[in-house]
């Protein structure tokens, strides 16, 4: 097996898993936006779903050929206010610089938001997290200040008018049995 091969493989389980994860959350959305949709499996998988997907990055790394990224400047997303039903932020808050940019134009185009995230318990699961994370992304450069507690993560929803209508905890085993912790959650604006 080579490399494309392998990476292939783990991409497309991870894929599954993240799914698996987050379709009782989107079961009835028909537009979503894939965020930060990475190597393009869980899109492509959404699609097999029936659903309507439209992925956006900040540089296309899709290894799925039917899939091609609308590249953005991380920034400012390319559609109108509330077009898609549903925002997905799939590991993807502690890989900017100001999670709150991504989260406010999430919000702006989405009517829900679905969130992943990689959250530790202790300082030194932050330390390997980090570590990991950059590495299993071949990311060189992290956002130390971006990688949050549970906690932490729920006060930061709430400050942006958010109430967590369900939250789930995972454990997962990737980099040399080490355990990353994985939060989903599911956000609907709080209506005034």
């Amino acid at each position: 097996m080579n490399i494309l091969n392998f990476i292939q493989s783990l991409a497309q389980k991870r894929a599954k898993l993240v799914v698996g994860r987050i379709f009782p959350h989107i079961k009835h959305a028909k537009r979503i936006l894939d965020i930060g949709c990475g190597t393009g499996h869980v899109a492509d998988l959404l699609i097999e779903t029936g659903k309507k997907i439209v992925p956006v990055d900040i540089s296309n790394k899709s290894l799925v050929g039917s899939i091609k990224p609308i590249i953005y400047d991380g920034k400012h997303l390319p559609f109108p206010d509330q077009s898609f039903d549903t925002s997905l932020l799939l590991m993807v808050l502690h890989h900017t610089p100001d999670p709150s940019v991504v989260l406010s134009e999430a919000a702006r185009v989405g009517k829900e938001i679905v969130v992943i995230e990689t959250v530790y318990k202790k300082l030194f699961d932050k330390i390997i997290t980090v570590l990991f994370d950059s590495l299993g992304n071949l990311q060189p450069k992290f956002y130390w200040n971006s990688y949050h507690k549970d906690e932490d993560w729920k006060t930061f929803f709430e400050s942006k008018g958010y109430e967590i209508e369900a939250t789930q905890y995972h454990r997962d085993h990737q980099w040399f049995l080490i355990p990353q912790f994985h939060n989903v959650y599911y956000l609907r604006k709080i209506h005034k």
